[in-house]
């Protein structure tokens, strides 16, 4: 029996400029070292570039902030 405890998720979703591989690549250290992101993808399919993150919070803020520090733009996309 696993005693991890269970953390809850929070989907934040954004629209970015994130447009290839190379740049998903680029930016996958950022966010795999940010220890509130519990996992991430980007939708290079998708018109809006969607960055799909499960977090430990529900701030957008943070997420934002690195982003744009690694050169991409980011905005939160809401229903």
């Amino acid at each position: 029996m696993n005693d991890h405890r269970m953390t809850e998720a929070f989907v934040l979703v954004f629209k970015t400029n994130i447009n290839n591989p190379k740049q998903v690549k680029s930016i996958a250290g950022t966010l795999d070292n940010c220890p509130e992101i519990l996992k991430w993808n980007v939708d290079l399919g998708d018109i809006d570039k969607v960055l799909r993150i499960e977090a430990t919070h529900a701030h957008c803020g943070p997420v934002i902030e690195l982003v744009t520090r690694a050169g991409y733009v980011c905005e939160e996309l809401t229903d």
